[in-house]
């Protein structure tokens, strides 16, 4: 009798196991699969740019894009990104409204393939003008692609005006690796088995006292 009980009592508690377990891999299967991240990738545009009137590269605080912000790529990447930035690929980069008062553009360059790059901050490290002027900035960005995570990396723009007032940046990434915490729902259902568990635990010990 207290064998049948035993087992009844372990099968019970190994039935409630496999239902938290079968909600654990529910969940594991309903949440978006993480996708890699950019290990590593550098691609480079070019464009044209117009300055508002009377303004050279050494004093103005506004860059527009030609063509309807057309780019197109003249340095294919061959690394990660290589099949989403190849040379020749067409884009859009949006206008640089305000360099002194920046605030972060969201889709600063979309490229035809798909790939987005967020740029969320803005320097300026040297510039001259009239013509012969030049302008050379950099700044954070996040780039999105197919099948990858958003990676954080660095833009380099350099514009000049001795050719026919035209620019071209460098998108690379920046190598850094941040753990994935659990979302709150997993902690909460991770609490869950735990409690089950000790549960359980408490009430086999019971009855055997």
């Amino acid at each position: 009798m207290f064998k049948q009980f035993t087992i009844q009592r372990l099968t019970s508690a190994l039935k409630s196991v496999a239902v938290v377990a079968g909600l654990w891999a529910g969940m594991m299967m309903a949440a978006p699969v993480e996708a890699a991240p950019i290990t590593d990738t550098s691609f480079g545009i070019a464009g044209a740019f117009r300055l508002p009137a009377g303004k050279h590269l050494g004093n103005t605080n506004a860059i527009y894009i030609r063509n309807g912000g057309a780019i197109s790529v003249y340095a294919p990447d061959s690394m990660d990104l290589a099949g989403f930035a190849t040379l020749g690929m067409t884009g859009i980069m949006k206008d640089l409204p305000n360099l002194s008062g920046f605030t972060p553009i969201s889709s600063f360059i979309s490229l035809a393939s798909g790939v987005i790059v967020d740029l969320n901050s803005l320097t300026i490290y040297g510039r001259m003008g009239p013509r012969p002027g030049f302008i050379n900035m950099a700044g954070d960005v996040l780039i999105h692609a197919p099948g990858f995570d958003a990676t954080a990396g660095v833009l380099s723009f350099s514009g000049t005006s001795t050719d026919n007032i035209s620019f071209t940046l460098a998108v690379t990434t920046s190598a850094h690796t941040t753990p994935v915490p659990l979302s709150g729902s997993e902690w909460m259902l991770l609490l869950g088995m735990v409690a089950l568990f000790l549960t359980t635990r408490r009430n086999v010990q019971g009855r055997r006292a």
